[in-house]
């Protein structure tokens, strides 16, 4: 195996002064690779450099000038860096005088020698940077040198410490109050995953916590929580612009014109279930069952409907409440909106699942009946389906049953097939204003704005190219990173606290619908 020497180079140093150089020296024992990392440029003696977490490990010459040659052997791994002008005077000249590794003089000429100059502004500032290969990636080693010695590479003004001093300060008195609204709702989590605008506040405050933690261990806001913190500005603007044009158009009371719209929703399905009880699009359905299911329905609308009666002194009360949390954003009103949508609607998912399991119960039956033609049973503890001898008596009680399921079937699908369409109307749209309020939290305003300007803080993707000055004996390359594709970079801004919902599983959906188990909303894996 072929001995290899890599060394990387701030381009900046081709515009230094000479001077001794900081960085990292690694070996790679599987490729025999050593990994000269150069950081920093300090211009003082070793013994006079001030402290750092950074090794000496070379020195760096721009031009002819000599080195303390006392300096360089009390170093284990040094190398030194030769960078001239060239005769001609339009480019320069690169060599390597002297390499010593693990005490050793390397021979340049009997290893092959890479020369990487790399753009580190860039890699201090970019986010979005990931590994995709193995372990031992040069790229993703040095990054993470460079961005974990990031405060002793950048030279910070007067004003930039003010500003990260008031703006510590600043997260620091939102925190608090955060925190303990946090440790509220997490002991209310169990009853507040049954309401849209509960779950909503939980998260919102732990998106929020995560925010100004991240901020304040930072002390600046990055693509991440500058985008959320953006988000919520507009989220709350268009919260209040929403409720001032509501309040200009509508002059009813929110109870009222809920009751309005609740009213207008138990007729209909009034006027649904009575032409169930008909002969609905021509079909001759089973009377007394048909007559049974559609006065158990009617009762439970109409008891629904007294319950809202009763409850409307206190949906005042609620709808002031409600408008308080409204004010806090656009988010809170779909969640308001969503919440609104299953009180209205409960009636209907309750005669929803008395159909479903009705529907269930007898396809269950007819199957299992079914097995009895063939001489056949489930047998549960197996989880197989046995051969079985039945006895006449057996044979005429299952022969009946199964005629009566049979025959009964087409009236319970019937209502079924009714009910599960209102359901899957009723989770379709909820569950586009549930995307949308996700929507609305990850608006990419900020991260689009960096991503358009160009950011360091965008780049991803690592270009190399070949340095004309290349020699037998010296590989130079160039690095630069390029901006990263639109759609990695929104998906990698998204907040760490906010997880994307579950995609549809439309064989699920549809396997659900045949054999009558109930519909429930898409949910999310750490909340539910």
């Amino acid at each position: 195996m072929t001995n290899n020497l890599l060394i990387f180079v701030p381009q900046a140093f081709r515009a230094e002064r000479s001077g001794y150089i900081l960085g990292k020296v690694t070996y790679d024992t599987c490729n025999n690779l050593k990994k000269f990392y150069v950081v920093s440029l300090r211009r003082l003696p070793p013994r006079e450099l001030p402290k750092s977490t950074l090794n000496v490990i070379g020195y760096y010459s721009n031009g002819n000038d000599a080195i303390d040659e006392t300096v360089e052997r009390k170093h284990s791994y040094w190398v030194h860096i030769v960078i001239k002008p060239s005769k001609d005077g339009w480019d320069y000249e690169y060599c390597l005088p002297n390499v010593v590794f693990n005490n050793k003089k390397l021979d340049t000429s009997a290893m092959r020698t890479i020369l990487i100059f790399y753009d580190q502004p860039v890699l201090r500032e970019t986010e979005l940077f990931e590994n995709k290969t193995a372990l031992g990636d040069h790229f993703q080693e040095l990054t993470m040198l460079v961005q974990s010695k990031r405060d002793e590479l950048r030279i910070k003004s007067r004003f930039v410490h003010i500003w990260e001093t008031l703006l510590t300060y600043y997260m620091s008195l939102y925190l608090y109050p955060i925190l303990l609204l946090c440790k509220i709702t997490d002991r209310l989590l169990p009853v507040l995953k049954y309401s849209s605008l509960g779950l909503h506040i939980h998260d919102w405050l732990e998106n929020a916590k995560w925010m100004l933690v991240t901020v304040i261990q930072n002390k600046n806001f990055q693509l991440k929580t500058g985008n959320y913190a953006l988000a919520i500005v507009i989220d709350i603007a268009l919260g209040i612009y929403i409720l001032r044009l509501l309040q200009y158009y509508i002059e009813d009371q929110p109870s009222q014109l809920l009751l309005d719209n609740a009213e207008k929703v138990v007729e209909t399905l009034k006027d649904l279930i009575n032409w169930l009880m008909g002969v609905p699009a021509g079909l001759k359905l089973n009377h007394a069952l048909n007559n049974t299911m559609g006065k158990f329905f009617l009762y439970h609308i109409q008891l629904w409907w007294t319950f809202l009666l009763l409850l409307k002194p206190l949906l005042d009360l609620a709808f002031e409440v409600l408008l308080l949390f409204g004010r806090l954003g656009i988010t809170f009103q779909i969640s308001i909106i969503v919440d609104l949508l299953a009180l209205v609607s409960f009636h209907t998912y309750c005669i929803y699942v008395y159909a479903a399991r009705l529907f269930n119960i007898q396809l269950k039956g007819i199957t299992a009946l079914f097995r009895l033609f063939l001489g056949k049973k489930k047998n549960p503890l197996r989880e197989r389906v046995d051969s079985c001898q039945y006895q006449t008596d057996q044979l005429f009680i299952g022969t009946l049953s199964f005629t009566i399921l049979l025959f009964l079937m087409p009236t319970t699908w019937v209502y079924y097939t009714v009910f599960t369409l209102l359901r899957l109307m009723s989770i379709a749209f909820a569950g586009f204003l549930t995307r949308l309020k996700f929507y609305l939290q990850i608006m990419p305003i900020y991260t689009f704005w960096k991503w358009l300007l160009q950011s360091y803080s965008t780049c991803s993707i690592v270009d190399i190219k070949l340095h004309p000055c290349c020699t037998e004996e010296l590989t130079i390359l160039s690095m630069t990173m390029v901006v990263a594709p639109w759609r990695l970079t929104w998906k990698k801004c998204i907040p760490d606290t906010i997880i994307c919902y579950p995609s549809i599983e439309w064989c699920t959906i549809l396997n659900n619908i045949i054999w009558g188990h109930l519909l429930y909303p898409l949910r999310r894996n750490n909340l539910h």
